[in-house]
């Protein structure tokens, strides 16, 4: 029952409608009053601000959703930090509808006479409406004429066939990836009829063939059932089987095409590419690379046999070399103690750098 809950809800105010404008003698009309993209089906020649002043609840409910969203996002912990999301989710604002809802239902009151509550709506619709008073003294047979009018510009046709391809569309635009299943097509040809009936009663039975023909038709089947539920005619799942040629390709992107870092633009294909660069032993780097990064003026590494200290250091004596590469012996006054050579210890790794070895 939750599952066709949208069906049910159709087909009631389809019956109501129909019946209380068989009765009375009025008629339907459509109107756009949110923005749902579904018209809504009202009674043709009730004006607007009237309909509005018999919505005083749910104004109540929206004026107290406003409040809890606001509360929702400014709720704090004990810690200072937002308690809940600063964004309301769709799950937390049907929630909060609930809660609103409930706050301002009023108490339940006793029964009264149907007259006397027909007077006292009467009083308060000319003294809150807007509506003119000749209005709402004569509001059936305001309706009564827009209803005539309607009747005799509007026929009650049902084409089956075209009520199946506007039907299957519908559902195929509004469910997400245009997958659906056989309540939604219900649901939807029980609105259709009640657009093009205008509070007609319709004979029983024409929202299942309806349906019957979108299915046959218009739709395929793209369930694969895993259980027995599955395999009844309420769980299949359905698209619409139209191809859409007259639709623009979507543009895709160029594809990614590998260029040469070294150069920016890409290299012709006329131009052989340039093989893996040459790389030495222990190096990271080209030799080219190392040969422009590799100062010539770094300081030479001291040796145990020269002392060869770099211009920014002095010896013992107080003597700067002149070069950074020079290797003058050390001279008999200086002070600096004399470093053994790597031949009496460990080996160095690499025999041109002196490196200190303990």
């Amino acid at each position: 029952m939750h599952e066709n809950t949208v069906a049910a809800s159709a087909l009631y105010n389809e019956l109501v409608a129909a019946e209380v404008c068989e009765t009375l003698g009025l008629a339907t009309e459509p109107r756009t009053v949110t923005l749902e993209p579904r018209p809504v089906m009202e009674i043709a020649g009730v004006p607007h601000e009237l309909i509005r002043w018999t919505a005083r609840r749910s104004d109540r409910i929206a004026a107290c959703l406003t409040e809890l969203e606001h509360e929702y996002v400014t709720v704090v912990d004990d810690d200072g930090e937002p308690r809940f999301l600063l964004v309301v989710s769709e799950r937390a604002r049907a929630k909060l509808n609930q809660i609103a809802a409930r706050k301002t239902r009023p108490p339940k009151q006793k029964t009264r006479p149907r007259a006397q509550l027909r007077a006292r709506w009467k009083a308060s619709a000319i003294l809150t409406s807007g509506v003119h008073v000749d209005v709402i003294n004569s509001l059936l047979e305001h309706a009564r004429a827009a209803a005539a009018a309607i009747r005799a510009r509007v026929a009650a046709v049902v084409d089956i066939a075209l009520a199946a391809v506007g039907v299957t569309a519908t559902v195929f635009v509004m469910n997400d990836g245009g997958h659906f299943h056989r309540r939604h097509l219900l649901a939807e040809a029980r609105r259709h009829l009640a657009l093009v009936l205008r509070g007609r009663r319709r004979d029983p039975g024409l929202d299942d063939r309806i349906v019957a023909a979108a299915i046959s038709t218009h739709c395929l089947d793209i369930s694969e059932p895993k259980t027995v539920r599955g395999l009844e005619a309420g769980y299949r799942l359905y698209t619409a089987r139209w191809t859409l040629p007259d639709l623009p390709a979507r543009r895709r992107p160029p594809p990614w095409r590998p260029t040469w870092r070294g150069n920016p633009r890409s290299i012709p294909a006329s131009r052989p590419r340039p093989g893996p660069r040459a790389r030495t032993r222990g190096s990271g780097r080209s030799p080219a690379y190392r040969s422009r990064t590799s100062a010539p003026s770094s300081p030479a590494r001291w040796s145990g046999r020269s002392c060869g200290p770099p211009p920014s250091l002095l010896c013992g004596a107080g003597r700067t070399t002149s070069s950074p590469t020079s290797r003058r012996p050390c001279p008999s006054s200086c002070s600096r103690p004399s470093r053994p050579t790597p031949s009496t210890t460990t080996r160095s790794r690499r025999p041109d750098a002196g490196r200190r070895s303990t």
